[in-house]
């Protein structure tokens, strides 16, 4: 299934963006990458969202079975749909599923990983900030203009 970068929900845009700016940006640039996160969270409300999202990345970053693209990249790989998927998942209270664990292969920091995807799953929902790739398809169809402006204007 190829999933197009500017298809994407608002949501979803922004934690792929931040993930890639992240394990790819550089920090000796002006501004550095935690610099341009935190900016980007700022304006949808979250505060301090680059440790809340470099938390999250910390144990996945070095896995072989993780593999983000470059920025520029428009069709996502397998590893960036599970990012948006995962985070989508955990906004659900009641979320417990191994899956993510294994895809990542996270057994060793399993308590970590599930606090951390926790926090930055709650603020994405605390904001209104749409993660559910279903939404795609629910949007090419435009019957309901309101839903579809809701989700992606903010």
């Amino acid at each position: 299934m190829n999933i197009n970068y500017f298809n994407l929900p608002f949501g979803a845009q922004l934690l792929l963006w931040t993930s890639r700016v992240l394990i790819k940006g550089c920090c000796r640039a002006i501004p550095n990458k935690y610099q341009l996160i935190n900016m980007a969270y700022n304006k949808v409300g979250i505060y301090d969202g680059a440790n809340l999202h470099k938390n999250f990345l910390f144990m996945l970053k070095d896995r072989k079975t993780f593999t983000l693209q470059h920025i520029n990249c428009q069709n996502l790989n397998k590893t960036e749909i599970n990012l948006i998927n995962c985070i989508e998942d955990y906004k659900s209270e009641k979320f417990y599923d191994d899956h993510y664990l294994e895809i990542w292969n996270l057994k060793d920091n399993q308590r970590k990983f599930i606090l951390a995807a926790q926090y930055l799953a709650s603020a994405y929902k605390a904001f209104n900030l749409d993660t559910d790739l279903n939404s795609i398809y629910l949007n090419r169809n435009v019957e309901n203009k309101e839903k579809f402006i809701s989700k992606t204007l903010h």
